[in-house]
């Protein structure tokens, strides 16, 4: 693990996904790494009666990404408060787990820098599994740099 020097936190804003930032903090501190937490916006935000509203999409997605933004910014700064590691927030725009798995792979310098991804899971199993899929199954099974999966804790 010595030449980790980026860990990435991926976040959808929910508790679950900031509940990482624990272990995230733990690890960052011990090697020195730097921290950066991704949020991953849909290309096409859910766009409900736009047109009933006569909005522009152009508008309404402007305005979807700057309070997406905002948000990521709040959380970003809620957590640097919390420890003396460099964070970087990240927005990104795509499908999820894709763009997770190819912004840790920006990251790496062979020989030089590696990444670690921490995600957190919901540990679904069954239909819900089969219905919601996994954004953690996906960077796990696409990412070329070690992944560690939190899993969901009831306590």
């Amino acid at each position: 693990m010595k030449n980790v020097k980026n860990i990435i936190m991926p976040t959808d804003f929910s508790r679950l996904s900031l509940s990482a930032f624990e272990l995230v903090k733990q690890i960052s501190e011990l090697i020195n790494a730097e921290i950066h937490i991704i949020h991953v916006a849909e290309t096409n935000p859910p766009i409900i009666s736009m047109k009933s509203y006569n909005i522009d999409e152009n508008d309404l997605k402007s305005k979807y990404m700057e309070q997406t933004r905002e948000e990521l910014e709040k959380i970003a700064d809620e957590l640097r408060d919390e420890t003396d590691s460099r964070i970087k927030s990240v927005l990104l725009t795509g499908l999820d787990f894709e763009e997770i798995v190819k912004y840790a792979a920006e990251l790496h310098k062979p020989g030089e820098a590696e990444s670690l991804i921490v995600i957190a899971t919901h540990g679904r199993t069954g239909l819900m599994h089969t219905l919601m899929g996994s954004v953690a199954e996906k960077v796990i099974r696409y990412a070329k740099c070690p992944v560690l999966v939190v899993p969901h804790s009831s306590d």
